[in-house]
Order: structure tokens, then sequence, then C-alpha cells
């Protein structure tokens, strides 16, 4: 394909890159060596593919490193909010059991044996943490009944002076509070602290020593690269009775947060660490671990994206250069054959020796040939089937509309001969003997009432046949003004017409007329002379009802048949001839069960456009 080709093809098709801002913007951005190239088009999408690999690689990394390092902040958080909660909970126990035993009435005895005895009792059912209950003088100082024995009669400032802090702190706060150490004491290789309540009764103070080296060693076995320490309100550790110096975290931002009730993360140069309260008291829980190994997953994942976005340059280098000098051949090649299709070559060549991708795009477009022939033949030959069925059904029609009036006319004369004969028969009749008359009368009368009812159903096969056409001309015409008229045209004395509210109907009028004729008719011969019918609109059509008896439900379904009637004299065709007017106008009529009365509702007509109602009495 020569240049002057090129430019002829893009200007064939204006809905391509020629025909949009997009294609315009191109080829502004784009030299027209590379425009006219597809291998420079393809090289420069590999290297705007490769930038983009690489940028998405650079963000991927920073938006990854950012999600893992708040993963790793966020389950240290969560370390320390589960350590804070498993202290609350033991400081929570021991104060409870503090209460229970302190809620006894047995203090108000003063006797210490009972005392002592309720002790050691209040001991044995305690949890394993509580090593020790005494019974403490706070006005003398003296402990007047404890679970050991050697301490009963000595001052708590000899025998436990990390006592007094909570003693006055039960004392001094009053209202059933338990006053608690502030740090932990050791005794005998044990870590213990003190929980202080004030007696239901007498006026005695509780002292009920826990065992912490349990929750103590869990809290500091956590984690592996965690560790994990409880720090009082002044930044001392609460579990080292040694504690000389405050911990550097005390006065930060994060320590501060954590004693105003909520979790903080602080970093310092070499670890972080996270800081959450421990409830109902002021201590603060600190866990802390390394920067290298807390963010050691998020290192690690850097260098894997960066392997990753390394590896897919390499790989869309060497794949874009071995697709981009095969394929260009061949496209080319399948460019040319599908132009000769356009121009409506449907016989062009498209074989390959190629049996990759491409050479399956080529016979794919073989197919595509040979099945848009196809379907042009048979598109032709339905198109001329359905002008021979339009041709076969107009014909029809024709012949059906001239079987109708043949049907008419050839019945209608000699009906009319006999018509002729009966008259004059009955003439002679007339001037015959009395007794001739008396028998032959009647039969005459019947034989009249038999060619009326031909009469009759002559001129209802007549309708049927042609009402039953399709409505090809319509106009605008009124509910009420159609109604009006068709009652003019029917033999109802003493009827009464109501029209509730009416509309404007696109409809062939004649058709419409005759619909309300048989209608109306239908309603007189069936709920009786008097009867007041109401017409009315609907939301998408009408109804006409009556005040009568109504259908039986039985006889619902087979109203609109061909030659049922309930009367003895009826044709049968009334309600056909209805239904068939209505269904020639594209709408739908049923039976309203729910009415008292005969009511029949169209529907389909559309929208209501609504004028004056109107009430018309039968002359």
């Amino acid at each position: 394909m020569t240049e002057n080709d090129g430019e002829q093809s893009e200007r064939r098709a204006p809905g391509g890159d020629g025909g949009s801002l997009w294609g315009s913007a191109v080829r502004t951005a784009l030299p027209r060596p590379i425009r006219r190239s597809y291998a420079a088009k393809f090289a420069l999408a590999i290297v705007l593919v490769v930038l983009l690999i690489v940028g998405i690689g650079a963000l991927s990394y920073v938006q990854i490193q950012g999600i893992i390092e708040e993963d790793a902040e966020n389950s240290l958080r969560s370390t320390a909010t589960v350590q804070a909660d498993s202290v609350s909970e033991w400081i929570s126990g021991m104060q409870s059991q503090a209460g229970g035993i302190a809620a006894a009435d047995v203090y108000a005895t003063g006797d210490q044996v009972r005392i002592r005895r309720h002790l050691t009792d209040s001991l044995a059912w305690a949890s394993s943490d509580v090593t020790a209950v005494h019974y403490v003088d706070p006005q003398t100082g003296e402990i007047v009944a404890s679970t050991k024995g050697d301490y009963a009669g000595r001052q708590v400032t000899s025998a436990a002076p990390a006592w007094q802090e909570p003693i006055g702190e039960a004392i001094g706060e009053g209202n059933g509070s338990v006053g608690m150490s502030d740090s932990a004491y050791e005794q005998n290789g044990r870590l213990l602290m003190a929980f202080a309540r004030e007696t239901r009764v007498g006026d005695g103070v509780v002292v009920v020593v826990g065992d912490a080296r349990q929750d103590f060693e869990q809290l500091h076995e956590s984690q592996p690269i965690v560790t994990t320490r409880l720090l009082n309100a002044e930044g001392y550790d609460v579990f080292s009775s040694r504690g000389i110096r405050p911990s550097p975290l005390a006065g930060t931002e994060a320590f501060e947060s954590a004693q105003a009730g909520g979790t903080a993360i602080h970093q310092r140069e070499d670890d972080v660490v996270s800081v959450a309260p421990v409830e109902n008291t002021n201590w603060v829980v600190v866990t802390a671990a390394p920067k290298d190994r807390l963010y050691q997953a998020s290192e690690t994942v850097g260098r894997n994206v960066a392997v990753l976005v390394t590896s897919a340059v390499a790989i869309l280098g060497v794949v874009g250069f071995g697709l981009g000098l095969g394929t260009v051949r061949s496209l080319r090649r399948l460019r040319e054959r599908t132009g000769e299709m356009e121009e409506g070559n449907l016989d062009v060549d498209l074989s390959t020796t190629r049996e990759d991708e491409l050479g399956r795009l080529f016979v794919a477009f073989g197919h595509m040939r040979d099945a848009l022939r196809e379907q042009i033949r048979e598109a032709e030959a339905a198109r001329e089937r359905a002008e021979a069925s339009r041709r076969e059904l107009a014909r029809q029609n024709e012949r059906l509309d001239q079987f109708a009036s043949t049907v008419s006319h050839d019945l209608r004369n000699p009906l009319n001969v006999a018509d002729g004969q009966l008259e004059l028969l009955a003439t002679r009749v007339n001037d015959a003997e009395t007794v001739a008359v008396g028998e032959v009368r009647p039969r005459l009368e019947k034989i009249s009432d038999a060619h009326d009812r031909m009469a009759a159903i002559i001129d209802d096969v007549l309708a049927l046949a042609r009402e039953g056409a399709s409505v090809d001309d319509t106009e605008t015409v009124d509910l009420e003004s159609v109604a009006n008229d068709a009652w003019e045209n029917v033999e109802a004395d003493e009827a009464w017409l109501w029209v509730d509210d009416t509309r404007s109907i696109e409809a062939d009028r004649a058709r419409l007329l005759r619909a309300f004729e048989n209608l109306i008719r239908n309603s007189v011969e069936h709920a009786g002379p008097e009867v007041t019918i109401e017409v009315g609109a609907t939301e998408d059509g009408f109804y006409l009802a009556d005040d009568g008896p109504g259908i039986p439900p039985e006889e619902v379904e087979d109203v609109f048949e061909y030659g049922h009637t309930t009367e003895e004299d009826g044709t049968g065709f009334g309600l056909a001839i209805v239904e068939t007017v209505v269904t020639a106008h594209g709408w739908e009529i049923d039976v309203d069960e729910s009415h008292d009365g005969a009511k029949f509702v169209v529907s389909g007509v559309g929208p209501v456009q609504e004028t004056a109602p109107g009430v018309a009495e039968s002359e």
C-alpha cells in the first residue's frame, strides 16, 4: 500500500481517529513518521507502557509501604490495648474480691478470732493470685487479724509500709472505694500489690495482697519482638520495685494522650512505641518494637515490587519486539483484504499459512465474509418472501371482502323473494276463511321471524368480515359524542344513558360507533328496557356499564365467542363484533366481574384527556 493509499483510507473513515478530538490530538502530538509506521507506534506504545509500569510500581511501593507500616503500628497498638485490658481485668478482680471480703458482718463483733476465721475462709475461696488477707485498724495502724499469723498485732509501718498508701486512699475516698498500691513491692521473691477497702460495718480496713508476678511475666512474654512495660502516672515502672527514675516517655504527647484515655503511637530513633491506658487507673501500658523488625515486611515487599517491575519491563521489551516484528506484515495484508471487502468484494482471498492467533484472525475474517455473504442472500430472500406474503395477505383480504359481499348478495336476493311471497300469501290469507287464517297465520309469523333472523345474521357476518380488518386511517373522536350517536341509533325508549366523563380517542369512528351500538343494544336486551347505562373514561381507555343483573360467572369466558347468546332470537354476533372492532384498533376488552351489573372495560387506548361530561335520555 502506498502513502497516498493510506491517506485515502484515512479520509474514507471519518468516524475513526480523523473524525474525533482524540485523533486530532494524536496527530498533533505525534510526528508524521510515527503516525505512518505501525512499528514506530508499537515501539512508542511499548515505551509508554514501560514508563507506566515503572510509575505504577513506584506508586504501589509507596502505598504498600504505607499500608504495611500502618498495619504494623495498628498491631502494636492492638497489643498495647490487649495488655491494658488484661491488667485492668486483673485489678478489677482483686478490687471485687477486696470488696466482697470487706462486706461481711463479722467486723462489727470486734472478735479477733472470728475475724481471723473469716479472713482464712475468704482466702480459701479467693483466686490463686491472692496471697494473704489482713484486717487493719486505721486509727492505730495495728494489724488486728491476718491470714499470716506473724502479722497480727504488728504495726503497718513496720510490717508492710507499702500498705499505707492504699489504706489512706480507701479511708480518704470513702463511699466504698478500693485503695491500690501505685507500684509493686517485692517480698520473699514475689511481686506483691495491696488493695484496701473499708469494712461495711465497724471501723477497720481489709487489705488484700495479690501476687502480680504471673501477670508481669505474661505482660513481658506477649510477642517475640515486642517488649511491654506498665507505668504509673509519674512514669515509674509499676512492676519494678527498684525503679529509681521515671521512663523517658513521661511527659511526651503520647503518654499524656494515654493518661487522657486514648491510645497513641510514639516514634523513637530505633523503635516504635504504643501507649494505651489501663481502665479505672492512672497507669498506662507501653509496648515497644524495633523498627527494623516491625517494618521488616515493608522492606521485603519493596524489594519484591522492584524485582517485579524490573522483570516486567524486561519481558515486555523482548515480547514487544518479537510480536511487533512478526505482526506488521500480516496486519498490513489483512488491512488490504478488509479494504477490498469494504468496497463490496466478498470474494477476496483471505487464505494464510500462519497457524497462530493472526492466522486464526484471517480464518475468522474468512468466516465473517462467508457469513456476511450468506446473510445478504437470506435477507434478500426474506424480503422477497415478506413482499409475497404482503401481496398474498392483501389478496386474501380482498377475497374475504368479496366473499362477504357475495354471501350477503346471494342470500339477500332469495330472502327478498321469500319475503315478497310471504307478504302476498299473508294478504291472501287475510281474505280467506277465518278457520284457515287461524291455522296459517302463526306459521306465517314464524316464517317472517326466521327471515328477520336470517337478515340479522347476514348483517352480522358482513360486519365481522369488514370490521376485522386492521385500522389504518383514524381520526380524533370524542367519547361522549360517539356514545350519544350510538344511543340515537338504538331503540331504547325507556332507558337512560349517563356519560360520567369523556376523552379524545384516535379511532375509526364508524367502527367505534358500531361497537357502542352493539354494547348498548346488549344492555337493553339483557338488563331490560328501563336500564341505566354509564359510559366513562379510565386511565388508559374507557368503559360501558349497566345496572342490570350482570353476566353469570360461568358465561364470562364465552361472551365474546361467535354465536354465543342467551336470547332466543339473538344472533350471537353482537359482542363478537365488539371484540373484533376493539382488536382491529390494537386495544383489549375485558369484563369487570366486580361490578354488580355488566361492565365492559376497553384498555390500551392511551392517556386520558378529559372534557366536560353529559347525560342523555332516550326519547
